[in-house]
């Protein structure tokens, strides 16, 4: 019984190294291998290819050269800014009465007016080469220009007639009826300064190369 202890003392010593063997070994030998980080090799910087053509430095546009402002009162006249058209009126003219009769004449007068802006009133304003303008409204322009004159009732004294008077002064007296009924139709008016301001707009913009025009009636 006595010998059989140191033999069970020997064999717990070896199996005790042993176990404390392992145990070692699998601490320090039984670990997973650490990462090594593979090094990348850095891609080249893009170059431009051949055919490539770099794009000018951005420059600051131009100021636009400025148009001479245009003098008003010179437009060309071949761009019509007066308006023409026919008035027709029937006026009596009766002289004195004699004992010889009296002179007594009816005409039918037709007279061509002509309505036009006064441009040498304009204000202008601009902003560039664009022009804002204002214009004094169509007023008749000179006198009635007769163009048919028609007899259609006439009586003369049977001594010393003065018919060819009486007809002259008929002929006045048709045209400052016509004057003044044009002066006083404001639809006529509007009209003539409208197709006056438009042809004078087309004018500035297609011939003289302004950008915008804008023409307003000339506030009094």
């Amino acid at each position: 019984m006595m010998e059989q202890r140191p033999i069970q003392w020997l064999v717990s010593g070896v199996v005790a190294l042993a176990i404390i063997g392992l145990l070692v070994f699998i601490n320090s030998g039984w670990r997973s291998p650490a990462p090594v980080a593979t090094p990348v090799a850095a891609e080249p910087w893009p170059t431009s290819p051949p055919t490539f053509t770099p794009l000018p430095p951005t420059q600051a546009a131009a100021a636009p050269t400025l148009i001479p402002l245009p003098d008003l009162r010179r437009v060309d006249p071949s761009i019509e800014l007066a308006i023409k058209f026919p008035v027709t009126t029937v006026t009596t003219v009766s002289g004195a009465q004699s004992f010889f009769g009296r002179d007594e004449i009816t005409l039918k007068v037709t007279a061509e007016v002509r309505l036009a802006v006064d441009l040498s009133q304009a204000q202008i304003r601009r902003d560039g080469n664009a022009l804002f303008i204002q214009l004094p409204r169509a007023t008749v322009s000179g006198e009635p220009n007769p163009i048919e004159i028609e007899v259609i009732g006439e009586s003369r004294r049977w001594l010393g007639s003065q018919i060819t008077a009486a007809q002259n002064q008929a002929l006045a007296q048709a045209r400052a009826d016509i004057k003044q009924r044009v002066a006083g139709d404001q639809g006529l008016i509007s009209i003539a300064g409208e197709v006056a301001y438009r042809r004078l707009e087309r004018w500035l913009i297609d011939d003289l190369g302004f950008s915008r025009v804008v023409i307003e009636p000339l506030t009094p």
